[in-house]
């Protein structure tokens, strides 16, 4: 329930003469404060020496430039998550503003693309962020070598890569998190001679992106996480995600796990998106990537997708509409 409450408190004070008899004035201003809204069934995510990180396109934020921000603030602050991070913030502004409204979270916005990262200030030092591979060309090139235009394989959009160190109850991690959201739209179909085709560019975004983790974070702590936009088949085939989860045909494959691997080879209702205001089917393209230095905490780790229509209550399309039309992928795991 949206609950409102009215303050009055006083605004100024001036003199009006009046029949050369002074009277003051009192004049008041109405101030309406909106509280967040009580979504009971949605779930606290929160646990004690445990990790909280959740990854969400959030489709064209803020869509209703009257109830967005209030759901999805009310919602943070409920899953009570550690971390957030955000793809296709339209409005930086609003986010800014909503954030604000949160005493527990800070955030860091790209400079280059449509990401944020929202975190507890309490348990979280930001340390750094870089915008990978936002000084290449962002347009094709007509030629195969996608090292030449590493930008255009990510639709202009540049992994947002944080580093940050988590720290609670004198136990600390340091993780590199990188914010992705690929190419939408094509098929599942490679073809190296058509540079422009959306799937090739997102399976080259993969190629880029394991070729950059081995090379230069191979002992680190580091998260792949967002958009993967892996439209077509739902399973590890699919160019876009195969070089993190193809041990056979990528080098590199079993230096990556795919945690929510289950949910993407398992039943299409519980995909991030389903497709709700859409004709086209339920598909899995919210995914959560870790490397091998984080490999020995997958035991105590949680997978899962978050229900934004059974935790609002709201109807499937009012939360496409009004919230998001993809789902919350969230993965917690503790630190020993």
């Amino acid at each position: 329930m949206l609950n409102k409450y009215l303050y009055i408190v006083p605004f100024f004070t001036f003199l009006l003469l009046c029949s050369c008899e002074e009277k003051n004035i009192s004049l008041e201003q109405t101030i309406e404060v909106i509280e967040p809204i009580n979504f009971s069934n949605a779930t606290n995510l929160n646990k004690n020496n445990q990790i909280e990180i959740v990854t969400w396109n959030i489709k064209r934020f803020p869509q209703d430039n009257k109830d967005t921000a209030l759901y999805v603030r009310s919602l943070l602050e409920t899953w009570n998550a550690d971390i957030y991070l955000f793809q296709e913030i339209i409005n930086n502004n609003s986010l800014k503003n909503m954030i604000d409204e949160m005493d527990d979270y800070s955030y860091v916005l790209s400079d280059k693309a449509d990401f944020a990262i929202v975190y507890k200030s309490e348990y979280i030092t930001y340390n750094s962020k870089k915008e990978l591979w936002d000084n290449t060309p962002s347009r094709n090139d007509g030629d195969s070598n996608y090292n030449n235009n590493a930008l255009y394989q990510f639709a202009g959009r540049p992994p947002m890569e944080n580093f940050l160190t988590w720290e609670n109850n004198s136990k600390s991690i340091d993780l590199y998190l990188i914010n992705v959201h690929y190419k939408c739209c094509g098929d599942d179909l490679y073809n190296n001679l058509d540079p422009v085709d959306e799937t090739t560019r997102r399976h080259h975004a993969s190629l880029l992106l394991t070729d950059y983790i081995i090379n230069n974070r191979l002992t680190e702590n580091v998260i792949i996480l967002g958009d993967f936009n892996n439209v077509g088949d739902q399973n590890t085939s699919n160019p876009a995600i195969s070089p993190f989860v193809d041990n056979i045909n990528f080098n590199y494959g079993s230096h990556f796990k795919m945690m929510d691997l289950n949910i993407l080879t398992g039943s299409e209702e519980l995909y991030s998106w389903q497709g709700w205001t859409s004709s086209y089917n339920p598909a899995h393209f919210d995914h959560i990537i870790i490397t091998k230095p984080l490999f020995a905490y997958v035991d105590s780790s949680i997978i899962g997708v978050i229900d934004t229509p059974m935790e609002t209550g709201l109807s499937l399309t009012r939360v496409s509409n009004t919230i998001s039309d993809h789902k919350p992928v969230f993965f917690s795991f503790t630190i020993n």
